[in-house]
């Protein structure tokens, strides 16, 4: 039986070698580790609420960054969600803030500051 003290973050994001490198980045820190490439099959998944946190990019194959947070609000599921994206803008920081993402990266994103990120998401769904 899994673990459900233990911390686990769910990557989302279609470049396979970005999924790869955080994947490896957080199991160093000691992190549970879920990867998907498409939102589409994170929503088939039955996610952890505690202690749980997710990472996904905006632009994706599929449902894009900010439709799958709309439909994770639509289906009730509460897991603090931070954003990465190669493609910085304003207008994208307002529109994450405003969805209620807890954190906006840009890629290629600095290592501590997305543990800091992550480990401070993790705090407030504990």
């Amino acid at each position: 039986m899994p673990d459900i003290s233990k911390k686990i973050v769910y990557i989302i994001d279609d470049d396979r070698s970005i999924r790869e490198s955080l994947s490896l980045l957080l199991q160093s820190a000691d992190l549970d580790v879920e990867v998907f490439d498409l939102a589409e099959e994170f929503l088939q998944c039955k996610p952890r609420h505690k202690n749980s946190c997710l990472i996904s990019d905006i632009k994706m194959k599929g449902i894009g960054g900010f439709d799958f947070q709309k439909e994770l609000v639509i289906r009730g599921i509460k897991i603090p969600m931070i954003f990465l994206t190669a493609t910085d803008s304003e207008e994208s920081r307002k529109r994450a803030k405003k969805s209620g993402a807890v954190g906006f990266l840009s890629k290629p994103v600095d290592d501590q500051a997305l543990l800091d990120t992550i480990h401070w998401a993790l705090s407030e769904d504990s």
